[in-house]
C-alpha cells in the first residue's frame, strides 16, 4: 500500500475518534451541567420546603387528631412535630376510658331501616356528662389499674392471656402495625363489643376489612371515615356527642364504639351476623355485596385461628 494512501487513513481515523470524542465530552458536560443545575436549585430551595412540610406534617395532625390529644395550635408553628406526636400514646385503652354506657335496651335508637341501605337507622352514642374528659385519659399511659375493665372483659369472653397475646400478634404481623397499636385494639374492641353484646372478633374483622386498623383511611369528605368507615355526612351527631365531630371520626375509641353500635343494630334487626354484614355494608342482597360478607367471615375465621378462640355465632 503506498505511503499516502496510508497517511490518508490514518487522517480519516483519527479525524473520525476526534469527533466521536468531541461529541462524547459534549454530552458529559450538558449531563454534568443540568447536574449541577438542579444541585444548587435544590440546596437553595431545600430548607424552606423542609420548613414548609413539618408545618404542613403538624398542622395536618392537629386536625385529625381529637381535641384532648396534642399540644395547642401554637405548637404547629414550633417546627418540629415531635411535641405532636408523642402526645398520642399508643398504650392499651384503659377500660375505664370509654364512657359509661347507657341500658343496653336504650343504647340502640329504635326506627326505620330501609332494606339494604344503612342511611335510614340512627344509633345514638350513650349520653353521659363529661365524655370528652372520659376520652382524654386515652392519652394517659395506662397501668394495671386503668387496663382492669379491658381485663375483665377479656375475662368474660373466655379469653386467657396467651390466647390475647396470640391475636395481637397477628394483627401486628399481617396489618405491619406495632404491637402496642395491636393491643389497643383488641383490648378497645372486647369492652365495646361487650357492652353492646357483639361478636368481638366480628368487630375485629370487620376493622381488619373496612380499614386495615387504618384509624386514617377516608375517601371523599364526608364519606367512609376511620376504622370501621363509618358514613360522616350520615353520622356525625353521633361523632359530635363526643366532642369535635371532624376529630372523633379518626379517634379509634369513638370511631370503633360508634361502627359497634351499628354493627349490632345491623345484626340485631337483621337476625344474623351475615345479614347484618349486608346491611352495614349497605348491600341489598349476598350478590350486590362484592364479597364484603365472605371477606369478613373469612377475617373472622383467621383471627379465631390464630387465637385459638372459639367462634360464637
Amino acid at each position: 500500500m503506498p505511503l499516502s494512501s496510508v497517511v490518508t487513513l490514518s487522517g480519516h481515523i483519527v479525524s473520525g475518534l476526534y469527533r466521536n470524542m468531541s461529541e462524547f465530552v459534549r454530552t458529559c458536560a450538558i449531563y454534568l451541567g443540568i447536574a449541577v443545575l438542579v444541585a444548587v436549585v435544590m440546596v437553595a430551595g431545600m430548607p424552606g420546603l423542609r420548613a414548609q412540610a413539618f408545618q404542613m406534617h403538624g398542622a395536618l395532625l392537629y386536625a385529625l387528631a381529637p381535641d384532648s390529644f396534642g399540644p395547642p395550635p401554637s405548637a404547629i408553628r414550633a417546627g418540629p412535630v415531635a411535641p405532636l406526636v408523642s402526645a398520642i400514646s399508643l398504650d392499651a385503652i384503659p377500660g375505664d376510658a370509654l364512657p359509661e354506657p347507657g341500658p343496653r335496651a336504650n343504647a340502640l335508637v329504635s326506627g326505620g331501616l330501609a332494606a339494604g341501605s344503612n342511611a335510614a337507622y340512627s344509633v345514638a352514642p350513650p349520653n353521659t356528662a363529661g365524655s370528652s374528659v372520659a376520652l382524654a385519659k386515652v392519652t394517659e399511659p395506662s397501668g394495671p389499674a386503668l387496663s382492669l375493665s379491658a381485663s375483665q372483659a377479656m375475662t368474660k369472653s373466655g379469653i386467657t392471656v396467651k390466647q390475647k397475646e396470640a391475636l395481637i400478634q397477628y394483627i401486628s404481623r399481617k396489618y405491619l402495625i406495632a404491637v402496642e397499636a395491636a393491643t389497643m385494639f383488641v383490648d378497645t374492641a372486647y369492652v365495646v363489643a361487650d357492652e353492646v353484646n357483639v361478636d368481638p372478633l366480628l368487630l375485629l374483622s370487620v376493622v381488619a376489612t373496612e380499614s386495615h386498623f387504618n384509624p386514617y383511611a377516608g375517601g371523599q369528605a364526608g364519606g367512609a371515615t376511620g376504622l370501621m368507615q363509618i358514613i360522616f355526612s350520615l353520622h356525625r351527631d353521633k361523632f359530635a356527642k363526643f366532642g369535635r365531630a371532624e376529630s372523633m371520626a379518626f379517634n379509634p375509641l369513638t370511631n370503633m364504639r360508634v361502627g359497634a353500635l351499628i354493627l349490632s343494630d345491623c345484626v340485631r334487626r337483621r337476625g344474623s351476623i351475615p345479614q347484618g354484614l349486608l346491611c352495614y355494608c349497605g348491600a341489598s342482597s349476598p350478590t350486590a355485596d362484592r364479597g364484603y360478607t365472605e371477606k369478613v367471615l373469612s377475617e373472622r375465621r383467621r383471627l379465631a385461628l390464630a387465637g385459638a378462640i372459639p367462634l360464637k355465632d
